[in-house]
């Protein structure tokens, strides 16, 4: 570039712990090309693979470093390739897709093994049955019409049982309460800068928006957490509306 202007420097070990870092809270080196945590390591992953899969084109393990002298920021030395493999770098990158089912057969091994779904505690498959959840609650337009389905078709559990934040019998009478007091079941978000998430008021909310959640699952006869036949019936018996369709 021009004189005068200074470039950041990219460091190689410094962009390598970058990953180590990465690899940790995701439990993968596929950062994803926008990732806009850290654009500069996208970047860097990025070019590493391109690198290597140029000298495999040329029939070329590793880029010489001259004796005596530091390899540059962009050398794909032996001693780089060797220090990425000790990590367990992807060189490729799956598309998505294998890389989903791949996850789908995971869980079911799990599941045939445990008889029941893992925790978030579980590690990396914890992790991703925690993001699955998260797309389902969101109401991710594409991956209900597709991945969604397939979990669905083993009984996948969305609402897990021990997830619930109040127990039914609060949940139930609290909501009676409220229907009395203000003559409909719209419970409000607590809004507001100093909402207490660990307070009634917050906790009440999310219980009444699980059970919109829980109730699809129960559309299409899942497990479906707290929500039984005869809880379902009582909650329509007293006018309660389920929203069947995602906000």
């Amino acid at each position: 570039g021009p004189p005068g202007i200074n470039r950041p420097r990219l460091d190689w070990d410094e962009m390598f712990r970058k990953l180590i870092r990465y690899k940790e809270e995701h439990g993968d080196t596929l950062v994803p090309r926008n990732y806009e945590d850290d654009p500069l390591l996208a970047n860097w992953v990025h070019r590493v693979r391109k690198k290597k899969s140029k000298l495999q084109r040329e029939g070329i393990e590793a880029e010489t470093v001259p004796p005596g002298k530091r390899p540059f920021a962009k050398t794909l030395s032996a001693e780089r390739i060797a220090r990425l493999n000790s990590i367990e770098f992807a060189w490729t990158v799956q598309g998505p897709k294998t890389a989903w089912d791949d996850r789908f057969r995971e869980l079911m091994e799990y599941y045939e093994k445990n008889r029941k779904w893992p925790t978030q505690a579980t590690g990396s498959l914890g992790e991703w049955v925690n993001k699955q959840r998260m797309k389902y609650k969101r109401g991710d337009g594409h991956f209900l019409a597709t991945n969604a389905v397939k979990l669905d078709d083993v009984g996948f559990e969305w609402t897990p049982k021990r997830n619930a934040i109040i127990s039914w019998d609060q949940g139930f009478e609290k909501l009676m309460e409220f229907r009395k007091k203000n003559g409909h079941f719209d419970v409000p978000c607590p809004s507001g800068p100093n909402v207490d998430r660990k307070g009634n008021q917050y906790k009440f909310y999310k219980f009444v928006q699980s059970l919109h959640v829980m109730y699809r699952s129960y559309k299409i006869g899942r497990q479906s957490g707290l929500l039984t036949d005869e809880r379902v019936v009582l909650l329509i018996k007293h006018g309660f509306e389920f929203q069947n369709k995602f906000n």
